[in-house]
């Protein structure tokens, strides 16, 4: 696929995609910008449509602790903040109303769902068609995407976890956005265009994190070698992040293709 003349335009307007301003001022992207966070939304994802489509148990905080892959206390706080923000809703289960049934809201099944709709236009862009546009006009789709996705993931480990420098990326606050940053700024350079502004001050404002957590994150990059004193990406995260976008490009459109394939 890199060898494909449209692959390089691809990836750069996903990491465009991804480095446009949250549309609202609540910290959204805030609070599912680091992994643990968003894994443990995605299986929240999961746990409503498996009791959906499968008639799995029911999809309560108990049922998502056993996958979340976050302590029981950090876990019933962030639901709580998901609650708070009307990101998920509660109801009590039929037949045992001491239990409650967590079920995601649109937005956060959007927004979680933000980065594989990119890549799925990368893929288009590419290959032609339209599996963006597809999935992104129904939640339920999204939804069931997400559950299939979470399913592979559990059968057979993430995506991620064969690209260190985005997973350990994708660990800190702000770290995954920053780094799509970086990568929009290399393409950018590329094709003579004007730099993206990779200052503390900027790339804080830009993803409503900490000048902090942006400093954490541009020194493990520079300390491991992947940008230089410049900030400009180094040839070998250029490699991994290319490799990745492949890897996700080609399991979303798998998903998809499925999904929509008629019965």
């Amino acid at each position: 696929m890199r060898s494909d003349a449209k692959f390089t335009q691809a990836v750069a307007q996903y990491c465009e995609t991804m480095i446009e301003p949250s549309p609202s001022s609540w910290p959204l992207r805030k609070l599912l910008n680091q992994l643990d966070r968003y894994y443990a939304a995605y299986m929240l994802i999961w746990n409503y449509h498996s009791w959906v489509e499968e008639g799995a148990p029911s999809p309560t905080l108990a049922r998502l602790k056993t996958v979340s892959g976050l302590s029981p206390r950090q876990l019933t706080s962030f639901v709580t903040v998901l609650k708070q923000a009307e990101l998920v809703t509660t109801e009590p289960e039929a037949g045992n109303r001491r239990r409650s049934i967590l079920r995601p809201r649109p937005q956060l099944i959007q927004e979680i769902s933000r980065s594989c709709v990119a890549f799925l236009a990368a893929h288009d862009h590419i290959h032609g068609g339209a599996l963006a546009q597809l999935a992104a006009a129904s939640t339920d789709t999204l939804g069931k995407m997400i559950w299939e996705s979470a399913r592979q993931v559990l059968s057979a480990g993430t995506v991620i976890a064969p690209y260190p420098t985005v997973l350990a990326m994708a660990g800190y606050d702000g770290g995954y956005p920053v780094l799509t940053a970086i990568m929009a700024d290399h393409y950018r350079r590329m094709n003579g265009h004007p730099r993206v502004v990779l200052g503390y001050a900027a790339l804080a404002q830009r993803f409503q994190v900490s000048r902090s957590h942006v400093g954490n994150v541009l020194g493990w990059l520079h300390q491991s070698g992947a940008i230089d004193q410049d900030r400009t990406a180094g040839p070998a995260l250029v490699e991994e992040f290319e490799q990745w976008s492949i890897s996700e490009m080609e399991h979303y459109a798998r998903l998809v293709t499925a999904l929509l394939k008629p019965d």
